[in-house]
């Protein structure tokens, strides 16, 4: 019989930066870019087992503690509060720590087919996607099993910070307790930031502080896990079948797939009331405007890419890929050709519409269905180790935000790991299209 999983929260600290915030950095402008993105907090857990066993779990959250502090002397707005759409008070009031404990073992939830409502117990209660606009921009917990191994979820707002921000900023918080817990040391690279988004691409007038509303009704959420080998596959026949699509990447076929099987799940559904989609994907602009952004630059930078299909367009795969990969380019196009801020800030309001909830009509007055899609690939996560090894798992939790898609490399870098979030009776019909299933298994357990 499985015992019910219960969290004890036994510690909340305020953690301030090591050094005071200089005057001269006092007020964080927010760009653009911060201004369209949603007020939430993005949420992410790192799994680490007991693999230093002599280390007590209390030293280990007080290294996390002491190099946190460090980190938010470089990271300083993360130690700030947001006052308006406009501006964070860089003004030291710190980030929020807490530690907790769970009645299980790390194997326990890793190897039994991980679910939300356990993952949930590792985040910070009631944090994860809602708005973090009223409360610290930056919140930690850190959980220990009865095993010794610990969870370590990091909650950031997404106002300040992008995920390839978040994956820098926890990276080099973990190089920082890393060297502090090697004897020999070998020093932590210079770490050098700018803040300056908000200088090439200024906030506009947008109301942006509304609080951000998921739709969570009868939501449900899988887990999908495509390895390398079905990857391979699928740019096979993706590559075979569509000369627009000669190479496809990794996130182009698994993005088709899934948007194919999501299509055929709301029309079983729907009957007679199907309606046109949309697929709008969120992507990093910083390489693509002239000239380039650095991603030393801390802040938000995306457009989303969309890709529209009609409610009597057959679901199939290659053409699927071709559309997105069209879509795609031609965004990178438009965005580049409109490098300066004047010119990209209003075509970035409109194809972020979707994205933001914004759902347009097909003319005759029915609403679109708009399925919304974040690709976290490519981003280091696995590299954090604040001196007692790699983590073994890294994932997030949607909470049942609705018809949204998060991607992430699985550990080895070869596949990737999906989470899909849909309403009940779509998602029924989704998890059992035999075409989908033949590329991924759906929540499987941690190897590790």
């Amino acid at each position: 019989m499985v015992h019910e999983r219960k969290k004890e929260v036994f510690s909340r600290e305020i953690i301030r930066p090591s050094s005071p915030t200089p005057d001269r950095k006092r007020i964080h402008k927010l760009s653009f870019f911060d201004q369209l993105s949603p007020p939430i907090y993005l949420p992410l857990l790192y799994f680490y087992p007991n693999q230093d066993p002599q280390t007590p779990f209390a030293s280990k959250t007080q290294l996390l503690k002491t190099s946190l502090s460090s980190a938010l002397s470089k990271y300083y707005p993360l130690a700030g509060r947001i006052r308006d759409s406009f501006t964070v008070d860089c003004n030291d009031e710190g980030a929020v720590f807490l530690e907790a404990r769970m009645n299980s073992k790390l194997a326990e939830i890793l190897e039994d087919s991980p679910v939300d409502e356990t993952l949930k117990l590792c985040f910070p209660d009631g944090l994860c996607y809602q708005n973090s606009n009223l409360s610290s921009p930056l919140t930690v917990q850190v959980t220990g099993f009865d095993c010794g191994g610990m969870a370590l979820a990091v909650c950031l707002s997404h106002t300040i910070i992008d995920v390839s921000g978040m994956c820098s900023f926890v990276n080099y918080w973990a190089a920082l307790a890393s060297n502090s817990a090697i004897e020999d040391g070998g020093g932590v690279p210079p770490l050098h930031l700018e803040f300056n988004l908000a200088e090439l691409y200024p906030p506009i007038d947008l109301p942006v502080t509304k609080t951000f509303d998921p739709v969570i009704i009868r939501c449900v959420s899988r887990r999908l896990v495509f390895d390398g080998s079905n990857i391979g596959k699928l740019k096979g026949i993706v590559a075979a079948g569509n000369v627009v699509v000669e190479n496809p990447t990794r996130m182009e076929v698994v993005l088709a797939i899934l948007h194919c099987s999501a299509i055929f799940a709301i029309r079983v559904c729907s009957g007679s009331l199907i309606a046109d989609t949309e697929l709008h994907s969120a992507v990093n602009l910083r390489s693509r405007v002239v000239p380039p952004v650095p991603a030393s630059s801390v802040g938000n930078m995306a457009s989303t890419f969309v890709v529209f299909t009609p409610k009597d367009v057959d679901t199939e795969l290659v053409s699927f890929a071709g559309m997105i990969r069209e879509a795609k380019v031609e965004n990178f196009r438009s965005c580049a050709s409109r490098s300066r801020g004047e010119e990209l800030c209003p075509f970035v309001v409109e194809t972020t519409k979707g994205f933001r909830g914004e759902q347009g009509s097909d003319g005759a007055g029915s609403r679109r269905h708009v399925f919304g899609c974040s690709s976290w690939c490519g981003f280091p996560f696995y590299e954090a180790d604040f001196g007692w090894g790699k983590p073994v798992w890294v994932t997030h939790t949607f909470a049942g935000a609705k018809d949204i898609i998060t991607m992430m490399d699985t550990r080895n870098g070869d596949g990737i790991e999906v989470t899909v979030c849909l309403e009940g009776g779509v998602m029924a019909a989704f998890e059992t299209d035999e075409k989908l299933l033949s590329f991924c298994t759906i929540n499987p357990g941690v190897i590790w």
